[in-house]
């Protein structure tokens, strides 16, 4: 019995025979939706494969395809990065072009789409400040099971703790989440418990990075007796970034 990864990209194969480009590549971003629930970095692979092979036909297929490619490296980049966190070794950024700062991805307007969009500027700026607003309060707020950690600064001095997707920090929403920690202080945060692995980079007063914390977050929870608890870390357990995977332990 196939798969959904296999019918969508028996399905994406056969609309490109029909010179069909569009639907291929709406089959091959649903194959990759797919492949990216499951962290198969294989399958992915092969999506990107086969849309590198993808000849269009308009600037509408072509900038489909860019965009696909795009995402499917940064998954890429993002399940490398989740294993090797979770087998405790170093990360080797397979598309370090990715972290320049020019623009990766666009967007297809037709002549009809840059009229609307003319005329929607007047309302996106009235509408910009409330915008942010909401994204700053609830773009990393999802629902689901949450592991309340304990982060307790057991050092000599005060640490600025970011929660990051990268050790540079520097993703279009880093840091998710930031905290500055007095000598003795701790914060509780609370974590996606589907995540393998979150990481926290730390900084001194001088905003230089002095080590990295990962945490191991799916399986603290699985192990937990009692799911409303909390679990802690300390400062001190952090190493040169990108840093050794910490577990951490319930607050008794």
């Amino acid at each position: 019995m196939s798969t959904p990864f296999e019918r969508n990209v028996d399905a994406a194969r056969s609309a490109y025979e029909r010179n069909d480009p569009n639907g291929a590549l709406r089959r091959l971003d649903a194959a990759r939706r797919d492949a990216l629930k499951r962290r198969n970095e294989e399958q992915l692979r092969r999506v990107l494969d086969f849309a590198d092979g993808v000849i269009t036909r308009d600037e509408r297929t072509e900038i489909g395809r860019e965009n696909l490619i795009y995402a499917i490296r940064q998954n890429l980049r993002q399940v490398s990065r989740r294993r090797a966190y979770e087998e405790e070794k170093p990360w080797v950024d397979p598309f370090p072009d990715l972290e320049s700062p020019r623009a990766q991805t666009r967007t297809f307007m037709s002549r009809g789409v840059k009229f609307w969009i003319a005329a929607g500027v007047v309302l996106a700026l009235l509408a910009a400040a409330g915008f942010v607003a909401a994204l700053i309060a609830g773009a990393f707020e999802t629902g689901g099971d949450r592991l309340a950690l304990n982060i307790h600064n057991d050092t000599s001095s005060p640490v600025r703790v970011r929660w990051c997707d990268s050790a540079g920090c520097g993703g279009d929403f880093d840091p998710r989440w930031s905290a500055t920690l007095e000598p003795g202080e701790a914060e509780i945060h609370k974590l996606p418990a589907a995540d393998v692995v979150d990481l926290f980079v730390l900084e001194d007063t001088d905003g230089d990075v002095i080590g990295c914390l990962p945490v191991r977050v799916d399986r603290t929870w699985a192990d937990l007796a009692d799911k409303e608890g909390v679990v802690s870390v300390s400062l001190s357990q952090a190493s040169s970034c990108p840093g050794d995977i910490v577990t951490p332990e319930p607050v008794l």
